[in-house]
């Protein structure tokens, strides 16, 4: 899997930026965020890193690359990736929307917020999963050692040419984890309650109760 190391190293900063949101959000259900402005800061570091860079490789390079080499564009793996990148766009947007009304916020405003954070975070969870359980796979089934070589190169060719934007959202993202470290036991207990990859609409609890409050 050589060739997707740069992605699979953007799921483990993403996924240390998702466990800080939690112990965030948790704080902020219980009214008292450390600083209520970093709701934007958290926002902003996702549409940078997971967007910006992430989302953008896997959609311009990595699922074309995949459809060149026969899998299925609209059927399968592959729309449903976009699909779920569409969803968390909205989630953030969410996020992002609340972090520009930082400092006015009232009871009812953390409880939303909270339940729009937790649903980004289990929506996140869930994402990786599919990823790694049916993207990721399809590389070693569909492309040769010639077409994943092409493939990292393209990766690499855009880290290059956007070093620098990546380079300042991981810093703001190492910055957040490293203010809100996530207690193991919260996140290991938080994950298994939550069924992250469970199956049938595959739509996360928390997701469900944030669109419910909408």
């Amino acid at each position: 899997m050589k060739a997707v190391e740069s992605l699979i190293r953007e799921h483990q900063v993403i996924s240390r930026l998702v466990d800080a949101l939690e112990l965030y959000a948790e704080h902020t259900k219980q009214g008292r965020p450390p600083d209520a402005a970093d709701l934007g800061h958290f926002a902003a570091v996702f549409v940078d890193f997971a967007e910006r860079i992430h989302h953008e490789k896997e959609e311009n390079i990595l699922l074309p690359a995949l459809a060149r080499h026969g899998v299925r564009w609209d059927d399968g793996a592959l729309p449903a990736v976009r699909r779920e990148h569409r969803q968390e766009s909205y989630l953030i947007d969410v996020l992002r929307q609340a972090g520009e009304r930082a400092g006015s916020w009232n009871h009812e405003d953390r409880r939303h917020i909270a339940a729009s954070a937790q649903a980004l975070v289990e929506f996140q969870r869930a994402h990786h999963a599919l990823e790694s359980r049916e993207l990721f796979p399809l590389l070693p089934k569909r492309l040769d050692a010639t077409a994943q070589a092409e493939l990292q190169n393209a990766l690499e060719k855009f880290d290059r040419e956007h070093e620098s934007l990546r380079a300042d959202a991981l810093a703001r993202a190492e910055d957040l984890i490293g203010r809100y470290g996530a207690r193991p036991s919260a996140i290991q207990t938080s994950r298994a309650q939550s069924g992250a990859d469970r199956e049938g609409s595959g739509l996360p609890a928390a997701l469900e109760s944030c669109n419910e409050s909408s």
